[in-house]
């Protein structure tokens, strides 16, 4: 190659710098998502990395403004929706990642499921929100997925609820009559059982199965509730989500504590009551649950009462638990426990 024929720096630089151009395009249009950037002053997108109408099997309409595109797509619910989360982005901080679904209306007609995820790209002189970069992923699939796990966990609860029910209706056919001591412990192990079940309800409630404190409080002692007892017996603590494990072995701990309470406590009598509470306790090591059960005006009570399978039964249920310390104490005013066991992120 003679000198002259040579490519110069610069010309090599620009086709190296055209090369890439054509990559970054290819990139883009091939990616399994759609990128843009919308700039909220002139509220439109100034960047796309390919037609909505396209990727969702529509005919093309290059003359369509991409803003008209997507209204002429988007599910009605979601419209709605989409002025809100725009008027969001005017106040998004730096490094925040505002999330929302939202429908779009395929070639078929069936709607298809997006998640769109945006941040700040760039201000303007006066410091405000400008430009914002975000994507726009379908997700129909694992929506598809969420609605039949509720489809199943709803069927589940349902099944649970029948269950109780058959269990309830065979406990008083099956409830010794002419025994009283038997009746006694047969009555004991379905109020267990029940408490149990009422949990598991709440479990299958929820979407990631754990359970509120609260909530297994207020199902766990809902029986034990009376016209007589309602204003005796209070629960109050802060949020606090638990395990499937741990919320049934408290479900245990409450509901033995009630039984106990109703035979020789604080709800043995007219004026006696009981305070359920919880804590959050903090150190440099780890965050503890305290519970506090408490018992007032009741009858006094003796260590006979509440010693052998009811008392093990208390502190095995919280025995799994890391950190986990049950305290028992038979005070002249009444029973006072304390369950305590280390906070675990879930």
């Amino acid at each position: 190659m003679r000198k002259s024929d040579a490519p110069s720096r610069g010309q090599s630089q620009r086709t190296t710098a055209a090369l890439d151009d054509r990559f970054a395009r290819a990139v883009l249009e091939a990616a399994p998502t759609i990128i843009y950037v919308y700039d909220l002053k002139l509220e439109r997108r100034i960047f796309q990395s390919r037609r909505m109408k396209e990727h969702l099997g529509h005919a093309s309409s290059p003359d369509l403004p991409s803003e008209g595109e997507w209204r002429e797509l988007f599910h009605p619910d979601d419209a709605a929706n989409y002025a809100s989360h725009r008027a969001g982005l005017t106040k998004i901080r730096d490094g925040e990642v505002m999330s929302w679904e939202f429908r779009m209306r395929d070639g078929n007609g069936d709607w298809r499921w997006f998640l769109g995820r945006d941040v700040l790209l760039e201000r303007d002189p006066a410091g405000a929100p400008r430009l914002i970069v975000g994507c726009a992923s379908e997700v129909t699939e694992q929506k598809t997925a969420e609605e039949l796990k509720d489809i199943l966990m709803s069927e589940m609860r349902h099944r649970a609820k029948n269950l109780t029910a058959v269990i309830e209706a065979l406990s008083r056919q099956s409830r010794p009559k002419d025994n009283p001591e038997v009746s006694a412990h047969f009555d004991t192990f379905v109020g267990r059982l029940r408490a149990m079940l009422s949990t598991g309800d709440i479990i299958l409630s929820s979407r990631e199965r754990m359970a509120d404190l609260l909530a297994v409080s207020e199902a766990t002692l809902s029986p034990f509730r009376t016209d007589e007892t309602s204003h005796r017996l209070s629960i109050k603590g802060p949020p606090i989500t638990l395990s499937e494990q741990t919320a049934g072995g408290l479900a245990l701990a409450f509901h033995e504590l009630a039984t106990n309470a109703v035979k020789y406590g604080a709800l043995s009598g007219a004026s006696g009551s009981i305070s359920l509470s919880w804590s959050i306790s903090k150190s440099h090591q780890a965050s503890m649950v305290v519970i506090e059960w408490r018992e007032q005006g009741g009858p006094q009570v003796t260590a006979s009462n509440y010693e052998g399978f009811g008392s093990r039964l208390v502190r095995y249920s919280v025995s799994r638990e890391p950190g986990a310390d049950v305290r028992i104490d038979m005070n002249p005013d009444g029973l006072y426990c304390r369950i305590q066991f280390q906070l675990v992120k879930v």
